[in-house]
């Protein structure tokens, strides 16, 4: 009786000491959840975010897998309005958000952000009739389309003075506006472009106007104050640029690209 006693504490004490150990990882990297990181993403932001025959993938979304092995975090993926993500990041709904979110001084107010990982260009796309040239003069009274809550929404005035700015809540509802002809182009990342490009080839899209937001990096935000998250994270992705694996990815997310001059980590400029 005294060894089936002994044999009863031992099977409850384990598994509480498994679960202590579990919560102790988990509250060291600064998880909301033992073992898991909680990722928000814009399910249609391809290259970055987007599902791909059920799946969940794009350059952002295979980079975060890549962190989450190297942490021993499985990753839970969040699908939303890109106007959501910092708020869900802000209110603990999840431990961050990813899709080519770009660290601004406005944006470090509400969040924190790990290291920039990614830089780009902006591009206004159009259908072949738009009226809107090469020459920015040309965006004058035209009807623009944003993603509400981006950095083309945030620096609209200035990116484009004069334009009468049109904002969407997500890549699609955009998209279907400009093939509609209720606005004259459509404001986004010239990897977005590229994205539509592709997949409607009928439509013939062009990007008019490109404009370099190589001051204004992306990065991954979390909630303010998650040292433990934010060091996991910038660690690892210091490894990942080491060992070939972010190239990898950027290569296979941004088939044509030239390879980039420089590698992460990446720093926003002082103004943005």
């Amino acid at each position: 009786m005294r060894f089936r006693h002994f044999l009863s504490l031992v099977s409850i004490v384990v598994p509480l000491s498994l679960m202590a150990a579990t919560s102790a990882y988990a509250d060291d990297l600064g998880t909301l959840a033992p073992g898991k990181l909680m990722a928000g993403v814009d399910a249609n932001n391809k290259p970055y975010s987007y599902i791909d025959d059920g799946k969940m993938t794009g350059f952002d979304v295979e980079l975060l897998r890549a962190i989450g092995a190297k942490l021993g975090l499985s990753v839970d993926f969040r699908a939303q309005d890109f106007s959501g993500l910092l708020p869900s990041v802000s209110n603990q709904q999840i431990d961050l958000a990813a899709g080519s979110i770009s660290i601004t001084k406005d944006r470090l107010k509400m969040v924190d952000f790990s290291e920039g990982y990614l830089t780009g260009l902006l591009s206004v796309a159009t259908l072949p009739d738009s009226p809107i040239t090469s020459d920015k003069a040309s965006v004058k009274d035209k009807r623009i389309g944003v993603v509400q809550g981006t950095i083309e929404d945030t620096y609209s005035d200035s990116y484009l003075p004069g334009a009468q700015i049109v904002r969407f809540p997500n890549l699609n509802a955009g998209f279907l506006s400009m093939r509609s002809k209720y606005i004259d182009g459509f404001f986004i990342d010239k990897s977005l472009v590229d994205g539509l490009q592709s997949k409607y080839p009928q439509l013939n899209i062009t990007d008019r106007l490109d404009i370099s937001a190589v001051n204004l990096p992306a990065g991954f935000p979390m909630r303010k104050g998650n040292a433990k998250l934010e060091a996991a994270v910038n660690k690892t992705l210091n490894e990942l640029v080491a060992d070939g694996t972010w190239m990898k990815l950027y290569t296979q997310f941004h088939p044509g690209y030239p390879k980039p001059a420089s590698l992460p980590p990446y720093e926003m400029k002082t103004g943005s």
